[in-house]
């Protein structure tokens, strides 16, 4: 598999981009761009989440 190493724009880890997934095909249309590791995915969605759930 191919990986590549790219760092979080939010908490600067590095993290693997694995062949396959759908960053990885991000990756390689624009490998200047800004990423996001899973764990500051998935604070951001949550915070969305009860941003929307906060509205209704």
């Amino acid at each position: 598999m191919i990986t590549y190493s790219v760092s979080c724009i939010f908490c600067k880890k590095t993290f693997e981009v694995v062949e396959g997934t759908r960053k990885y095909a991000l990756y390689k249309r624009n490998m200047k761009g800004k990423f996001s590791c899973e764990d500051c995915d998935s604070k951001i969605e949550r915070e969305a989440r009860k941003g929307l759930l906060g509205k209704l």
